[in-house]
């Protein structure tokens, strides 16, 4: 049996949820923007060193997107595929000369204990480690529509697990974690004034850089002039990508990992048959909800299952 973070995480949330996901081993049919921009995105961001590769990637991208009936195209955005390539190009230009990592979407599988003679494990996936003087580094990228606090990128328990792994892999326990934050919505282009032919100059926090010169070189502007311009929005560009590091405690990730390893003893013993509905306003996010709303009015559930979801391929991962 393999126990990942996010599993965990689901178990903890609602039991009904892990039920659902990891047990019948059910995923909706229709993709949902945040994940699918989320997972397209780290594709591209496994292979950023990489042009040649890049371009296969953005080209496995846009053939999924054609594929996908017209309405989940719809739901993704008819502006889904400019959108994540737009992001991704000024992603390239902050970090442009940037050390990249030594490796990236590190697999790993860790033993923790048997449950009934069978081996049950840690899994999960690496963005990036790096190898300083002064230790490892792992990285972490994250999509956001708003920006995260600080308290929920000091106490958080997947670069804990994490850190651990890389522990046990490494025999070193990581310096710090690398957070690299990247908005899920390009930065708006400058509103044109059709009268004075020039854009507005209202401040806006939506504006950076490089949206403003893709906005300037539409127009036919003077691009000399228009890069001096663009440079009032350059304190913009943390709004849409930025980066933070945190230092590493033993006592934290050892605390941590204590406590994930308790939760997955019990995965292992309740997890198949805990059916607890955990009903919060969570609800209105989960991918289920769906099918919990057919269970609480009398709807037909198994119609809704075989009309919306189908069966994962990575089963309990």
């Amino acid at each position: 049996m393999h126990i990942s973070y996010s599993r965990e995480s689901t178990y903890l949330r609602c039991p009904y949820q892990h039920y659902l996901s990891y047990v019948r081993n059910l995923t909706p049919n229709k993709p949902i923007r945040p994940l699918q921009f989320g997972s397209d995105f780290h594709r591209l961001l496994e292979f950023r060193g990489n042009k040649q590769a890049l371009k296969k990637v953005y080209s496995d991208i846009k053939e999924t997107y054609y594929a996908m009936p017209a309405d989940w195209q719809a739901d993704l955005g008819a502006d889904y595929l400019d959108d994540i390539k737009t992001i991704f190009q000024d992603y390239l230009k902050v970090y442009k000369g940037a050390p990249l990592p030594y490796t990236t979407e590190h697999r790993f599988e860790i033993p923790m204990f048997k449950y009934k003679g069978q081996e049950v494990t840690f899994l999960g996936v690496i963005d990036g480690l790096y190898q300083t003087d002064d230790g490892i580094l792992v990285e972490e990228h994250k999509t956001f529509s708003q920006k995260p606090s600080l308290t929920t990128l000091t106490l958080n328990v997947q670069k804990c697990l994490y850190a651990h792994a890389v522990e046990v892999l490494t025999g070193e326990l990581p310096k710090e974690v690398i957070w690299d934050y990247i908005k899920s919505t390009p930065a708006d282009e400058p509103i044109w004034l059709e009268k004075s032919q020039r854009f507005s100059q209202a401040k806006s926090d939506k504006i950076t850089p490089f949206s403003y010169m893709r906005a300037a070189k539409s127009k036919g502007l003077d691009l000399e002039q228009a890069e001096k311009d663009a440079q009032l929005y350059e304190g913009n560009i943390p709004n849409f990508y930025f980066r933070v590091p945190m230092p590493y405690t033993k006592a934290m990730v050892s605390r941590v990992w204590d406590d994930f390893v308790y939760t997955a003893k019990e995965i292992c013993s309740k997890g198949e048959t805990n059916k607890t509905m955990n009903l919060t306003r969570d609800c209105s996010y989960c991918s289920f909800c769906p099918i919990c709303t057919a269970e609480l009015t009398g709807g037909n559930v198994e119609y809704t299952i075989s009309h919306d979801y189908k069966e994962k391929d990575n089963g309990n991962t």
